[in-house]
């Protein structure tokens, strides 16, 4: 007998109207069980790797409820990790964990295709976020220290920034400050070599302006800051930093006067029996 356990990564909600008639739709990356995974869960046999994209019908009051209306196969080494649009809805990016690469998929076109993207300065490639302006990405590596600069129109490779830490995945961009936050959380390969750090780039030169420790406790704290994310609206700026080792939450609160970020710990999940908080969303 034949077990396939399939995981959902991550989910991102999608909307398409057309006159007299609309869709919520769900667009998600699933995989099947590495081989490492399926020998220390004692599964065996012969067992073919799948990955893939599935769009699901997640409109409750639809007779397709929970339905898979379309699924796009990936090629079974790319281990697909999340999936970004850019501003306008209409483009997405798959980040891969596996390759050198991202996937771009055109919204506007159905059926939907996989552009390949090779980034060879990019491995274990986390998260994507764009320009307000929607003209530029930037992709986190976290296997090689690097955020790579990409052009939204075209998808080519601008540039590419190397940073002073190493395994950076959380990134967010305020144009308004010129600003753009990294942070440093773990080895991609065993979760070890945990961070402490938040990396402040210049946006509109790319250039590094400083680091900072992202916990009260003595150096190396390995507190790992996994997930950065400014607020919407908030003035002054104001991001917020997941420590997902060491239980709480870090504020970055914009300085207008030095234009410089105050850091300070915002939350402590460990005083509610909590731990490891991961992604973090504004919405205003």
């Amino acid at each position: 007998m034949k077990i396939l356990i399939t995981v959902f990564s991550c989910v991102f909600v999608i909307f398409s109207t057309v006159p007299a008639y609309s869709e919520i739709l769900a667009m998600m990356n699933y995989e099947s069980k590495t081989k490492a995974a399926l020998k220390k869960m004692k599964i065996g046999g012969s067992q073919k790797r799948v990955e893939g994209i599935a769009i699901i019908d997640v409109d409750p009051n639809s007779p397709g409820f929970g339905k898979i209306l379309v699924d796009i196969p990936l090629p079974p080494d790319v281990v697909a990790h999340h999936i970004f649009y850019d501003k306008t809805m209409t483009k997405a990016y798959v980040t891969s964990l596996g390759k050198s690469l991202i996937y771009v998929i055109d919204m506007k076109r159905n059926p939907y295709r996989l552009k390949k993207v090779d980034v060879p300065a990019c491995k274990v490639g986390e998260d994507v976020v764009f320009s307000s302006d929607n003209s530029t990405w930037y992709l986190t590596c976290m296997g090689s220290g690097n955020v790579v600069v990409g052009d939204v129109k075209t998808d080519r490779i601008k540039t590419v920034i190397p940073l002073p830490r190493p395994h950076p995945h959380g990134i967010a961009i305020h144009n308004g400050i010129d600003r753009i936050l990294v942070t440093e959380t773990v080895r991609a390969s065993d979760l070890g070599d945990a961070g402490e750090t938040v990396t402040v780039i210049q946006a509109s030169t790319n250039k590094v302006l400083s680091t900072h420790k992202i916990s009260g406790k003595t150096s190396p704290s390995r507190e790992a800051p996994v997930e950065v994310v400014f607020m919407p609206k908030s003035n002054p700026p104001v991001a917020y930093i997941t420590n997902m080792f060491g239980g709480t939450l870090w504020m970055a609160a914009w300085q207008p006067g030095t234009k410089t970020f105050q850091f300070s710990q915002a939350f402590d999940f460990g005083k509610k029996k909590m731990g490891v908080p991961l992604e973090i969303y504004g919405h205003l």
